[in-house]
């Protein structure tokens, strides 16, 4: 054996250790971080792609609400001359002439309240319907004999039920006929007319 050192122990088994030990924490070192190693050194032929990188975010696509349809506009009112014929229609298809009332009242009677009603949804809401109550009684209905005054308080409430359903005030005007003849019972009593001009 060559060399020797203190006690004869030689002294190459020692400078073999001491560079084959550093060599092999390196190994280990560049195996475990090898990435992040070969990404630092100037001459790494890869470039360095971090894996923990943070992408920039991304915009999420707003919510679209439906588009709604564009609104139709609402149907023209009916004509008055449409209205007209259907108030005529509503008298015949009730077998009455007009709005009844019992006579010497101001009552309706037989479909005298139905029929109002059905006028006043038709003529509700129609604009430039010009409406005339021509309200009828009978000679003796009262016995004042005032059946003027008695078919003008039928009127009265016709036109008023009519304003309230929005018929303008002024757009009606009223007659007052004073029958001679007290009418057959299957009129049911004396009526008001509605005329639709």
């Amino acid at each position: 054996m060559t060399g020797g050192g203190r006690g004869g122990r030689p002294l190459l088994p020692l400078a073999v250790a001491a560079v084959v030990i550093p060599a092999a924490v390196t190994a280990f070192g560049f195996t475990v971080y090898g990435e992040e190693i070969t990404g630092a050194l100037p001459f790494s032929s890869t470039p360095a792609t971090p894996s923990h990188l943070v992408k920039p975010p991304t915009k999420l696509p707003l919510p679209t609400r439906p588009t709604p349809e564009p609104a139709q506009p609402p149907p023209p009112p009916p004509s008055p001359e449409l209205v007209r014929q259907n108030v005529l229609s509503l008298f015949s298809s009730n077998g009455v002439k007009g709005i009844t009332f019992a006579p010497g009242t101001t009552d309706h009677v037989g479909r005298g309240e139905a029929v109002q009603t059905g006028v006043g949804n038709l003529l509700g809401g129609v604009p430039g319907a010009v409406v005339t109550l021509v309200a009828h009684a009978w000679n003796g209905e009262t016995v004042t004999h005032r059946c003027d005054v008695l078919a003008m308080r039928r009127a009265a409430l016709v036109r008023d039920f009519l304003v309230a359903r929005g018929v303008p005030a002024e757009a009606i005007s009223t007659e007052v006929v004073v029958d001679p003849v007290w009418g057959p019972p299957s009129d049911g009593g004396p009526q008001v007319d509605v005329l639709v001009g």
